[in-house]
């Protein structure tokens, strides 16, 4: 059957839908993985950093110029819109779909998109709190002081609500997350290559109808899921979206 027409058709008889989204929904938008960034180069030390190792907590905290310099350069991306992957799961949300969004991005497109249940598994990049205090601070408050660093209003440093590799993993979201694709009937897994654990653990939770595969790449483990398309996702959302409203009519 034409996976097109079987998705659409899917979809028609789901209730409950899940989206597990990694950064291949968000290159459309202008965002890279940062993994395929080579990380960054100290000119003082003459080291090349991993994206990993750049977006650790050691990193964090004994290179705070490094760290900002490529936070800069491969996570902020503030005149980045949301695209057809993301927009797509808003639209099925309007069309009277309970859907969910478990996603390893910390870019907010999908909430700017207006899904209304979004489960960041590594925090959002948009968000920022006080190191002083723990405290929230707002986005509109962070500047950067003469060695590149964000600080707040009263200088005091700040970082953004993202999770770094060494801190823990926000139970509570990881709670809802594996409850909402526990409960699907139909789980999408977009743009990611599923290798960052835990997170890639979840959709193995899933129990329900169908289990869809949207990927350039191969994944581990492809034939665990019923549908596997190789292809540019907001492509093939697209005519997905043509041919469910078409079912829907």
């Amino acid at each position: 059957m034409n996976h097109v027409r079987e998705v659409a058709q899917l979809l028609r008889d789901a209730e409950r839908i899940v989206a597990f989204t990694g950064a291949g929904v968000s290159t459309a938008s202008g965002i890279p993985d940062f993994r395929s960034s080579g990380g960054i180069f100290d000119q003082l030390t003459g080291r090349q950093y991993s994206g990993e190792e750049a977006l650790s907590v050691p990193f964090f905290e004994r290179y705070p110029e490094l760290f900002f310099e490529n936070y800069r350069r491969t996570l902020d991306f503030p005149d980045a819109r949301p695209n057809v992957n993301h927009r797509f799961f808003r639209m099925l949300e309007e069309a009277g779909k309970d859907v969910a969004i478990v996603t390893q991005n910390i870019d907010n497109l999908h909430e700017s998109a207006g899904n209304k249940k979004v489960y960041p598994l590594h925090g959002n990049a948009t968000k920022w709190h006080s190191l002083q205090t723990n405290q929230p601070v707002d986005a509109k408050e962070v500047q950067w002081d003469e060695k590149g660093i964000a600080v707040d209003a009263n200088q005091n440093r700040v970082r953004p609500d993202i999770v770094l590799y060494g801190d823990p993993l926000n139970q509570q979201i990881i709670w809802d997350a594996v409850q909402a694709i526990q409960q699907a009937d139909v789980l999408f897994v977009i743009g990611t290559s599923l290798q960052v654990m835990p997170a890639a653990s979840f959709v193995d939770e899933f129990q329900g109808r169908a289990s869809i595969l949207i990927n350039q790449t191969a994944v581990p483990r492809m034939n665990r899921f019923d549908v596997v398309i190789q292809e540019r996702s907001e492509l093939f959302l697209e005519k997905v979206w043509s041919a469910y409203t078409s079912l829907t009519e």
